[in-house]
């Protein structure tokens, strides 16, 4: 019944109904959005989002240059972006033709949505983008750092243990030097004794068995001091084989940590895309 009595309204009354519905349709909007609806000549309703009486472009004709002429000769509808050059501000507009009962263009229903919101979000996520990238780089510096700081601290812990091989075969020549001496002072003693029993004609030996003591027991005080001094090195070098595997550990960590930051930052800058990519289309 409804059907019946819209196609048994002229065609003014029927793009007065459009503009009824349109006025309603714009309140309904969230964002700043105009309908306009127009006949074959000029603009016969202007709603704007906050404007609640006629529209400043009520009554006139619309531009030539403007798609509404092309729509109403063709009967296809076109959605496009709209300088701000044209109406005073920068919006998106979809402009669909209106039919008669007939079949025939009798005018079009133009809805546009301004682009400020879209332009400032759009904005708001090319720095997000931008900014990702610039941590994302940093990051990846970052993270290239602190693997070659594992790499240092990796090599430095393996000439350190090399350091302690070194102190192990010292003490190892220590050992045998010790033994030396230690035969030696021995075989002084000997010949010091055998010095005696031979009296007057061993006392030249005699001085030479003294002389083979006080070396050996010099070489025996020398490596005893050697052995002390290389003590304190290997108890150095043990801390700071504990300090190096610490920190060897800590640039593991640092560097893990860098490589999941970066990855989250790539899967930002790709949410951002996507972002950027739905803000196109509002």
């Amino acid at each position: 019944m409804s059907n019946e009595k819209s196609y048994n309204l002229s065609d003014d009354q029927l793009l007065e109904t459009y503009g009824d519905v349109a006025a309603t349709f714009n309140k309904a909007l969230v964002i700043f959005n105009a309908i306009s609806i127009t006949n074959k000549e000029v603009f016969l309703r202007n709603i704007r989002t906050g404007h609640d009486g006629p529209g400043q472009w009520e009554g006139k004709p619309f531009p030539e240059n403007s798609i509404i002429p092309s729509i109403i000769k063709t009967g296809v509808p076109v959605t496009k972006i709209v300088p701000k050059e044209v109406y005073g501000s920068e919006f998106k507009s979809t402009t669909v033709p209106i039919p008669n009962k007939e079949g025939n263009i009798i005018g079009t229903l133009t809805l546009s949505l301004s682009l400020e919101n879209q332009n400032n979000l759009q904005k708001a996520i090319e720095e997000i983008s931008s900014s990702a990238e610039e941590l994302s780089a940093s990051t990846d510096e970052i993270s290239f750092s602190a693997v070659c700081l594992s790499n240092n601290v990796a090599e430095a812990l393996s000439e350190t243990q090399e350091i302690v091989q070194l102190i192990t075969q010292t003490n190892r020549i220590l050992d045998f030097i010790n033994h030396v001496a230690s035969n030696s002072r021995l075989l002084g003693l000997n010949a010091a004794i055998e010095a005696a029993r031979a009296g007057e004609s061993g006392r030249g030996f005699a001085v030479v068995a003294d002389e083979i003591r006080k070396m050996a027991e010099n070489s025996s005080k020398s490596v005893s001091d050697t052995k002390k001094i290389i003590s304190s090195i290997n108890t150095m070098v043990d801390h700071l084989l504990n300090k190096i595997q610490e920190l060897s550990d800590v640039a593991l960590t640092q560097a893990a940590a860098t490589q999941e930051v970066a990855a989250c930052l790539q899967n930002l800058e790709s949410n951002s895309q996507v972002v950027q990519n739905i803000a196109l289309v509002i």
